[in-house]
C-alpha cells in the first residue's frame, strides 16, 4: 500500500524536470485530525514544485504525491525543533543567569539559531531530488 499525501492541481510552469502546481488545498487533507485547526493563509491555493517524471505539461490536471514519512520529518524539523531548542536555551539560561530575563534571552537565541540551521539545511536539501514532491500521473490535459 503506498502510504503517500495526494494533492491535485493544475501544472502553471515547467522548467528543468520540474514543474510548478498549482493546488487546492484540502485534497490532501480530508483524513488529517488537524485539519479544523489548520489555516495556514486566507487563499485556499498553494503552489507546489514537483519533480516532472511524466512529462506534464503547461494546463494539464495531475496528481502530485509526497511520502507521508517526508511530510512528518519536515513538520518535526520545521516546528518541532525550534520549540524544543527554545525550552533547551531557556532552562540553559535560566540554570547559568538565574533570571527569568535571561532565560527567555538565551531561549530566544538557541531557537534562533535552530531556525538558521534549518534554512541551511534546506539549502542542502533542495539541491536533491530525495525530498520532493513527484507528479504521479497527468489525469486530463
Amino acid at each position: 500500500m503506498d502510504n503517500s499525501m495526494i494533492e491535485e492541481g493544475i501544472v502553471v510552469s515547467v522548467y528543468d524536470g520540474m514543474a510548478r502546481v498549482r493546488a487546492v488545498r484540502g485534497g490532501g487533507c480530508g483524513g488529517c485530525a488537524s485539519r479544523s485547526m489548520c489555516k495556514p493563509s486566507e487563499s485556499s491555493d498553494v503552489i507546489i514544485e514537483a519533480t516532472n517524471y511524466v512529462g506534464a505539461h503547461v494546463g494539464e490536471r495531475v496528481e502530485v504525491a509526497v511520502g507521508a514519512k517526508t511530510f512528518l520529518k519536515a513538520s518535526f524539523i520545521s516546528y518541532m525543533l525550534p520549540l524544543i531548542t527554545f525550552f533547551i536555551g531557556a532552562v540553559i539560561g535560566k540554570y547559568v543567569a538565574g533570571s527569568d530575563v535571561w532565560a527567555a534571552i538565551s531561549g530566544m537565541f538557541t531557537m534562533l539559531l535552530c531556525f538558521y540551521g534549518v534554512w541551511l539545511y534546506n539549502k542542502k536539501l533542495q539541491r536533491g531530488s530525495k525530498y520532493h514532491p513527484v507528479i504521479r500521473a497527468v489525469l486530463s490535459p
